[in-house]
């Protein structure tokens, strides 16, 4: 399926969100990604493909990508860095088990950096239909520019349930910032997205701490240092 750019809102600092407008309709949940393809010239070995989750809910209609573009980016984020209003690239899917099927239950959203992309299509799509924030959502980032911290914050003051905790490097998300949340870990759902060495410490704490790995999703943010 083709996807037209429509709009490039530049978020923070080196991190843009990039919108299309799909060809025909495309349903998903949120906090499932696309795979995009995008021949260019000069591929690197990474080559011409992505998965990226979508940063747009699905009520938007409209298909938002928000990523980070480095100094020196890939072949891939330079092109799509490049891409004029109006032109195209093409998807596939939409794919991945990120995203909430029981909103009564509890469910824990931990985010490194720009991780925290797929928990904000979820955040507003929950917002939209009016549906609980049974969340904590553990937020670690390199600087105290968060990604989306207005919106979020907004989320906080509209729905008391909803709890925020950020961390900014050198502080980590540990077994101690666990056990303030008072989760009856085998019970409750964890939701993990960011730098893949991340979430591998991640998964092992919070199975150590009682969490069943069938309630463990993650998503990998593959290219990114460790927050």
């Amino acid at each position: 399926m083709k996807l037209t750019l429509i709009n490039k809102k530049k978020q923070a600092q080196n991190i843009v969100s990039f919108v299309f407008k799909p060809e025909k309709s495309i349903a998903w949940k949120a906090g499932q990604y696309l795979i995009y393809s995008l021949p260019h010239e000069n591929e690197d070995l990474r080559g011409r493909m992505r998965f990226m989750t979508i940063s747009s809910a699905p009520f938007e209609r409209n298909i938002a990508i928000t990523t980070r573009i480095e100094k020196k980016p890939s072949s891939f984020k330079k092109a799509l860095n490049n891409l004029k209003i109006g032109q195209i690239l093409q998807v596939k899917g939409p794919d991945g088990d990120l995203y909430i099927e029981n909103p009564e239950k509890n469910h824990v959203f931990v985010a490194g950096g720009i991780g925290i992309t797929p928990f904000f299509s979820i955040l507003k799509d929950l917002n939209h239909k009016n549906l609980p924030f049974n969340i904590n959502l553990l937020y670690a980032n390199g600087n105290n520019n968060f990604l989306f911290k207005k919106e979020l914050e907004g989320f906080r003051r509209k729905h008391q349930e909803f709890k925020i905790y950020y961390l900014i490097s050198p502080e980590k998300i540990t077994k101690k910032a666990f056990l303030k949340l008072n989760l009856n870990f085998k019970n409750t759902l964890f939701f993990v997205s960011g730098p893949e060495k991340m979430i591998d410490n991640i998964e092992g704490l919070v199975e150590n701490l009682g969490a069943k790995p069938e309630n463990i999703r993650k998503d990998y943010f593959t290219g990114y240092s460790n927050i």
